[in-house]
């Protein structure tokens, strides 16, 4: 590993520190010093000194060196911020602000409330007839918008009506009392399991050794990623262990760190990088309890796939892990890859360096949602994860991943989907999916006061402007009937491609043209609901979004019951 560079820094700020442990200790050292002698206890306790002054300094240090000046301000600013908005009055004045912003959100949750609602359990049970009947009636008015139309696509990459549905859900049916905790039972489920990880692991050209488990979704495979290098880290010392990412990092590499007591450090990408994390960026805060670089092939903002060979050689030469996130672009960059349809380095486990990948197959693998792959080079990594328990009461335990009793439903409808679709029906999707990427990169750079952000590689089109605010073009597609995702630093909509995407490309470049003409007619227009809040947010305190988006999610956990 190359010498750690943050060492110099910390030798300086250590330097400092013992005169004032000196001065606090001193009268500990004024007892010692009858029985043990002046000299002697002089010497040894300068050792202890300078050796408390390093540990106490180093993490400091190290924080020091991975923010740096500006980084270490706007912290600071960020806690003083957030304990001025603990205080009385200004938490009075923090609520009624978050309160405000939530309205308009409440009214797209709950609107005048539900007069359906059911917030206790009936007496007696109900009729199937009656229970299919409010199912159908619920479902009427989603089907109409995502089934019918197509606009709100809702991260359903196929079609949600046809073949493929008929079988997922005639699999579904037979193995919906199935459970993977009881392989003796359900052998089939265990089979297919094992199968979709090896099917995964030759996607990702992985070797002979190459292993992985099969996940509920993306959230999960980060999360054992992360456990892995959390272990390893620790194994080599590291108390705290630090994982480098990008600022377009997917938020379930911060929720990991958050949950398994990891650092996290984002460095900034910006245009000058084309929105890559690249080696240069992340050489510099290389430090001793860095355990890995997470990257992303692409990135959900903007469709970039990371410097990943540039970076496999930096994780090489370090001894560190380089994580793939290729949950977004499971499967379809594949596929890319081997028609010749891809413009950017190696990804998977070509590169060298790279250590894990995880890889969703309910994206653009078309699989019913709840199936990820985490993969590993190496099987000590993905022993890492798991939690033997030997001396409990039930005898020895142990389950693969995060979870413990999982339906074999999920797993035997993924298998189905992927053998339906063979080698030949996926790379039929993957030139589909390309040839819709590049349609609506042109729709949109056609578009005065648009432009699509970036060279974006795969599935995404983020669109920018410079003339128009975009939260509010984006608030104005909502108005029609389209969802589509924002984003920020810089802001942006984010349009990512699903099957049907090219059956709708002239309805919606019609309803884009429209807004943009609008806001041209309506300069003053204000963005409204989920657009609003992006809107707002480089001008919004942490503190009040944090509270923000809390009780957006306690919102969304409830039930309101139409007034009588």
């Amino acid at each position: 590993m190359a010498t750690d560079p943050q060492v110099l820094f910390c030798v300086v700020l250590t330097l400092l520190l013992p005169l004032r442990l000196h001065t606090t200790l001193s009268p500990i050292q004024e007892k010692l010093r009858q029985p043990f002698g002046s000299i002697r206890l002089n010497a040894a306790w300068n050792v202890l000194c300078v050796t408390l002054s390093v540990l106490a300094c180093r993490r400091w240090g190290i924080e020091m060196w991975q923010r740096g000046l500006r980084g270490m301000v706007a912290l600071a600013g960020r806690e003083v911020l957030r304990t001025v908005c603990s205080l009385p009055y200004i938490r009075g004045i923090v609520r009624r602000e978050v309160a405000k912003e939530l309205k308009a959100i409440e009214v797209s949750i709950h609107g005048n409330g539900d007069p359906t609602a059911v917030l206790e359990l009936p007496k007696q049970g109900l009729p199937r007839e009656e229970i299919l009947r409010r199912i159908q009636l619920a479902s009427a008015a989603e089907a109409a918008e995502y089934v019918g139309v197509g606009k709100k696509w809702a991260g359903i990459y196929h079609s949600p009506v046809g073949e493929l549905v008929d079988l997922q859900n005639k699999v579904w049916g037979i193995y919906n009392c199935s459970n993977t905790l009881y392989e003796g039972v359900f052998p089939s489920v265990r089979k297919y399991e094992a199968e979709l990880i090896s099917w995964a692991v030759r996607l990702l050209n992985g070797a002979r050794s190459t292993c992985g488990l099969l996940t509920s979704g993306g959230t999960e495979s980060v999360m054992l990623a992360a456990l892995c290098y959390r272990e390893l880290g620790r194994s080599r010392g590291i108390a705290t262990p630090r994982i480098l990412a990008a600022n377009t990092c997917h938020p379930c590499i911060v929720k990991a760190c958050h949950y398994f007591g990891i650092t996290l450090t984002k460095i900034p990408v910006d245009e000058s990088t084309g929105f890559a994390l690249r080696a240069r960026r992340v050489r510099r805060h290389l430090t001793g309890d860095v355990v890995c670089i997470y990257a992303s092939a692409p990135t959900f903002p903007h469709g970039v796939v990371d410097c990943i060979e540039d970076l496999g050689k930096l994780a090489e030469r370090w001894g560190i892990g380089l994580h793939v996130d290729n949950c977004l672009g499971g499967v379809l960059l594949s596929y890319m890859d081997k028609q010749g349809l891809t413009e950017h380095q190696a990804w998977d486990f070509r590169v060298p360096g790279v250590s894990s990948i995880s890889v969703d197959l309910h994206k653009y693998g078309n699989t019913s949602k709840g199936v990820s792959v985490i993969a590993f080079r190496d099987p000590a990594l993905r022993r890492l994860t798991y939690v033997p328990v030997t001396d409990g009461c039930e005898g020895l335990y142990v389950t693969p991943t995060m979870q413990g009793a999982r339906g074999g439903a999920v797993i035997a409808q993924a298998w189905a989907t992927m053998l339906f679709f063979g080698d030949a029906g996926y790379a039929k999707f993957a030139a589909r999916i390309h040839r819709a990427h590049k349609l609506y990169q042109d729709a949109i750079d056609a578009i005065p006061g648009l432009h699509v952000l970036c060279k974006c590689h795969a599935c995404i089109v983020p669109v920018g402007s410079s003339k128009y605010n975009i939260y509010s073009v984006a608030s104005l597609l909502e108005e029609k009937g389209w969802n589509l995702a924002t984003g920020q630093l810089p802001p942006c909509l984010t349009i990512c491609i699903g099957e049907r995407h090219d059956e709708i490309i002239n309805e919606f470049t019609a309803d884009l043209r429209a807004a943009v003409d609008f806001l041209d007619a309506t300069p003053s227009y204000k963005p409204s609901g989920a657009a609003a809040v992006y809107g707002a947010m480089p001008t919004t305190p942490t503190a009040v979004l944090e509270e923000v988006v809390r009780s957006y999610v306690d919102m969304r956990m409830s039930i309101k019951q139409a007034e009588s």
